[in-house]
């Protein structure tokens, strides 16, 4: 379904029933567009009573913490069961389709991000950042039930009971009272959230044009800019910017407050703001380094000096360690979205990536449609790495050949303080998998674009082996590499 067929149908709601027959819809069209119509099961009116329930927190969410950048942690809150976030999915396109955030809100909305929040703000002498504290946690269940009844949603009461219902959770404070709130996690809260902060960004914006200043909002973090200064602690724009924050229901995180002027570093939403925008040398130093030691040392070496910070900037993996290619991939789409693509920084990463995953496709490393990109003897890897690797059987092994081939082995490792997973050759036996020094783990990518590594028999076999790696020579390297 397009956007303009679901808004009229969501318009013309008027009882439960309207709203599941909508939604099963909508799964149906998306189920058959994706050739999965024979897996199609329709949502229930028992789906919709359990869900709407935000009492039922524990069973519709899980919940973990998330490090955040400026230390400490945010507690995310996330659908539990692909049932309950497929819900939550379409009902999230149900309001996109009827409703379109303010001209001020940047953040969770098409054709605006970051880099448009941070360029309304370049070339300012004086910027001020503030940031709203528990953002989502603020906004209660009535606020969005009252929300969606309004323009543009004007959704029917019946309707709105449910949808708010569905969209909330129950939050038990330590005082024994009880919340309900918009979840983060949930993939209708920043939708919800521009909804209710629709009021917040009209009254600030006019408090911008009053000062002559510059106004933006992404998500809980706001932004005023200027070539002029009205931001004084007890001045007049101060005052009134608290007045108008905590008549909306929301409190400022008073030790986020900052003001940047200009010859000190200025920067929105993570960006660098001043004549022109740029991510942090920070930024660019970890793709130069990391590319670097890939090119120079082998995946392998680059992989154990890239997962433990990965992994201590991520916090939460909900779905395991993604693959470092993609992740360097993902880093210089950023860099040119920011930067631009004919900025000479990013061309000569990007050259310096498209270099090393071009050999990834050579043919010449391809075996049986396998590329193995790098293979190094077990032994030495061990000793490299600083590792174990163990091979082991997915179900007890009866067999008493000791050169009988095992119905399913694994094989566990760790690499840079994450555990990995390998696969096993199939045609090596019981016998050779306990004579480590004939084996060899290779790094390999498959015919659909997986990486993984495999164990296999050293004479598998003979091309690119991982570079011998001198420790000391590599720290020496990463330290000119810092100091430039």
């Amino acid at each position: 379904m397009d956007r303009n067929s679901i808004a009229t149908q969501a318009r013309l709601m008027e009882t439960k029933a309207d709203l599941l027959r909508l939604l099963n819809q909508m799964k149906w069209d998306e189920m058959e567009r994706e050739g999965m119509a024979d897996r199609y099961h329709p949502f229930t009116s028992t789906n919709i009573n359990y869900y709407c329930n935000p009492n039922h927190t524990a069973l519709r969410y899980r919940i973990f913490k998330i490090p955040k950048r400026s230390g400490g942690s945010r507690v995310i809150t996330a659908p539990r069961n692909k049932t309950f976030k497929l819900l939550l999915r379409y009902v999230n396109e149900i309001f996109k389709a009827l409703y379109t955030p303010s001209p001020h809100a940047m953040g969770f909305t098409e054709g605006r991000s970051v880099v448009t929040n941070a360029d309304l703000h370049r070339g300012q002498i004086y910027v001020f950042n503030i940031d709203l504290q528990d953002f989502f946690p603020s906004i209660h269940q009535a606020r969005v039930w009252k929300r969606i009844q309004l323009d543009p949603l004007g959704l029917k009461r019946p309707i709105a009971n449910i949808l708010a219902g569905l969209c909330a959770m129950r939050v038990d404070l330590e005082d024994g009272n009880v919340q309900y709130v918009l979840p983060q996690g949930a993939p209708t809260s920043p939708i919800l959230s521009n909804m209710i902060c629709d009021t917040l960004d009209r009254r600030l914006a006019g408090l911008a044009r009053r000062f002559g200043l510059n106004y933006s909002r992404y998500a809980d973090d706001i932004t005023f800019s200027s070539m002029h200064h009205v931001y004084q602690p007890d001045g007049a724009f101060r005052r009134e910017l608290e007045r108008i924050i905590t008549g909306q229901g929301f409190v400022i995180n008073q030790s986020k407050t900052r003001l940047q002027k200009r010859g000190a570093r200025q920067e929105v939403t993570g960006i660098i703001v001043s004549d022109k925008l740029n991510v942090s040398q920070h930024y660019v130093r970890d793709l130069r380094n990391l590319l670097y030691i890939w090119e120079r040392y082998g995946y392998d070496t680059a992989c154990s000096r890239f997962y433990p910070k990965y992994q201590a900037d991520k916090g939460h993996l909900k779905k395991g360690m993604p693959q470092m290619p993609n992740i360097i991939e993902g880093k210089l789409l950023y860099l040119k979205m920011v930067k631009g693509e004919s900025d000479s920084v990013y061309l000569r990463l990007k050259a310096q990536f498209d270099r090393l995953t071009g050999q990834l496709r050579d043919t010449r490393n391809m075996t049986h449609s396998i590329a193995y990109l790098e293979t190094t003897p077990l032994l030495e890897f061990e000793q490299k790495n600083h590792t174990l690797v163990e091979i082991l059987h997915s179900t007890p092994q009866e067999q008493t050949d000791t050169d009988a081939t095992p119905s399913h082995r694994y094989a566990t490792f760790t690499l840079g303080g994450h555990k990995m997973l390998a696969s096993v050759n199939k045609v090596l036996t019981a016998h050779e998998e306990q004579h480590k020094e004939a084996l060899a783990i290779s790094h390999c990518l498959s015919p659909e674009g997986q990486h993984f590594w495999l164990i296999h028999r050293q004479d598998k076999v003979t091309h690119r082996p991982a570079p011998p790696v001198d420790l000391d020579q590599l720290t020496q390297d990463l330290a000119d590499l810092l100091s430039e």
